[in-house]
């Protein structure tokens, strides 16, 4: 959700909420409650209840995107640790996995960062892992340091599987809709108990300010949530595929320089 966006929204629920106690009042010359503190308790509870999902929701939502951000950053460290690894070994196999290694990069920024708002991953991000992979059977390991590197290369692949499948994973929501409907079910329950509270005989622009604030704060939680819930979506904040555009850039720098067998969009030449 853009920034432009959720302020609109944020701001649009108090006002509907400070509109609709004003209609309410209009229409009814005294309280609904003879004595309005005897809601007190119902609101209470209503509004604990409400805070409590919210704080375990918005918990959860955070740890998903922690998670994706983590996951990015592992995978791109790894690709980035294979290409250095690769020097153990003769030049021409030391190239041809740098390359496929940048082309893996390129391919994750261009084409597997996109796919995954619509929570889809990338073929050409697998052409180019068995690319990589293909090499490894035909690595020189007659030393005892190319065996070692080899070695390296398989933790480090293994970490690169295990980043991207975290970053993947978590393009799919992490709140169920069930659960949605039960927050925008006591979201709206807790600004109709505040309605249910409006008295004429209190001044009109305290009581709208009241109610315009717990609506606009309900609406808030519930922007954050679907932020962390979204963690590739097309919002200010989002995850960006920043660590993988750094490691390419190191990769770039790495001696002696290397032709990808690919377009700066990871598909192959």
């Amino acid at each position: 959700m853009q920034l432009a966006v959720a302020i609109p929204i944020i701001l649009g629920a108090g006002a509907v909420a400070a509109l609709a106690l004003a209609l309410v009042r209009r229409r009814q010359a005294e309280p609904l409650l003879a004595d309005p503190t005897r809601g007190t308790p119902m609101i209470q509870v209503t509004g604990t209840l409400l805070a409590v999902v919210l704080a375990f929701v918005i918990l959860a939502a955070f740890q998903s995107y922690n998670a994706a951000k983590t996951g990015a950053q592992s995978e791109a460290t790894a690709v980035l640790d294979m290409a250095r690894t690769a020097a153990l070994f003769p030049p021409s196999q030391r190239d041809k996995l740098r390359a496929d290694f940048v082309c893996y990069g390129r391919a994750v920024v261009d084409q597997e960062w996109p796919a995954m708002e619509m929570r889809h991953s990338s073929r050409l991000v697998d052409y180019w892992v068995e690319a990589y992979r293909a090499v490894f059977p035909g690595l020189d390991l007659r030393s005892p340091r190319q065996q070692l590197g080899f070695q390296e290369l398989l933790d480090q692949a293994a970490t690169r599987t295990a980043g991207r499948l975290e970053r993947l994973s978590e393009a799919s929501p992490a709140v169920p809709t069930p659960l949605w409907l039960a927050l925008l079910f006591g979201g709206c329950m807790s600004v109709a108990l505040q309605l249910a509270l409006a008295d004429p005989r209190e001044r009109l622009r305290v009581q709208c300010l009241l109610v315009a604030v717990v609506a606009s704060v309900v609406a808030a939680a519930l922007s954050i949530v679907y932020f962390l819930d979204h963690p590739y979506g097309r919002h200010t904040g989002r995850i960006e595929p920043s660590a993988m555009q750094q490691s390419l850039v190191l990769m770039g720098n790495l001696q002696p320089k290397v032709r990808p067998g690919c377009s700066q969009s990871g598909r192959p030449d």
